[in-house]
């Protein structure tokens, strides 16, 4: 039986249930954006549109890692420890281990002996070095505080402790980044000689952009179309159903070739298919509302948009929309809902 925060939900014909896994009540990771801000040589080698961020890093780039976290109204988090992990730190991470381990070499390698230290912060940089190796990429590790009163430098030495204790207000995330070893249209990876001419020529995989949102609004008979941008505020009522779709730039949803049969071991030997990304949306927002998440998106189509009707009780509430192309790209936008009368 769901349990609702208030008698008058019925009234409205809507239960609102007082937790649910989309509804923000302490700090939440949402995941990581990478963008190649100074693509490296090996860069020049691929297709990249215009104005578009390619999804996965390659030696010799510029790299921007920006942590996304949702938090509650008026809570503020202390920027986080990043850490490049090695395969050994990775693999045994739930081993006891030093904390005190150095800061990454600059330009950063691909491949790791030791872990290190990438620095602090919402936002870091990160130069990579030269050396190509097709092997196991360093693994990204991050290591937050839930509380402004819990440093996320304490979080690090519980994590690392032989007790792993009070762990519960820390923030652990263990990510692989997008580094390409096997991406076509680079000239040393062997299965480049292989590949035919129309999957050399594709684009590489960006970020999707995101440019706002079309937020349906009804009321009874009225329904309306307002074209807002992310992170613009959204007058609401009480009742009233939601609709918020992300707006997409053109070019946003790739076409990309796979392969489909073929002989093992001999690359690009079956038949070709040309597929067209689709979106999966993961929801979250920072008070309750009548939402039911949809149950299943169909093979080869976009999840729907979300979908709510706004409570009784109308106060400011955010909307967290994290997008996913079925590649490496990733987008991660947000949308105010706010009492009419204050809007």
């Amino acid at each position: 039986m769901r349990r609702c925060l208030f008698a008058l939900a019925t009234l409205l014909g809507a239960c609102v249930p007082a937790e649910y896994d989309w509804l923000v009540t302490g700090a939440r990771f949402r995941g990581i954006l990478v963008e190649v801000v100074e693509p490296g040589g090996y860069g020049s080698l691929l297709k990249v549109p215009p104005d578009r961020s390619r999804a996965f890093v390659l030696p010799l780039d510029t790299v921007e890692l920006e942590w996304k976290v949702a938090v509650p109204p008026g809570s503020e988090l202390q920027p986080p420890i990043w850490i490049a992990c090695s395969s050994t730190c990775s693999n045994s991470l739930w081993d006891p281990m030093d904390p005190g381990m150095p800061d990454c070499p600059d330009p950063m390698p691909i491949e790791l002996v030791d872990s290190c230290r990438l620095g602090e912060g919402h936002r870091i940089r990160v130069h990579m070095g030269g050396a190509y190796a097709v092997g196991t990429p360093f693994t990204l590790l991050l290591v937050g505080s839930r509380r402004p009163d819990l440093t996320p430098e304490v979080c690090l030495e519980r994590l690392f402790a032989p007790s792993r204790a009070q762990l519960e207000p820390c923030i652990i995330a263990l990510r692989d980044p997008p580094v390409s070893d096997s991406h076509i249209g680079l000239p040393f990876l062997p299965d480049s000689a292989w590949a035919p001419p129309e999957v050399l020529a594709a684009e590489a995989d960006t970020n999707p952009t995101v440019l706002g949102f079309t937020v349906t609004r009804e009321r009874g008979d009225v329904r309306e179309e307002l074209v807002v941008d992310v992170g613009a505020a959204v007058p609401v009522r009480r009742g009233d159903r939601i609709v918020a779709e992300p707006r997409f730039a053109a070019d946003a949803s790739q076409e990309y070739w796979v392969e489909v049969g073929g002989t093992p071991g001999i690359p690009w030997s079956g038949e070709l298919e040309l597929e067209t990304e689709q979106f999966s949306y993961d929801v979250l927002f920072s008070q309750p509302v009548d939402y039911e998440p949809p149950d299943y998106r169909p093979p080869g189509a976009t999840t729907p948009p979300p979908s709510w009707v706004v409570p009784h009780d109308v106060v400011p509430t955010t909307l967290w929309l994290d997008i996913a192309d079925e590649r490496d790209g990733h987008a991660f936008v947000e949308l105010r809902f706010v009492p009419e009368d204050d809007a």
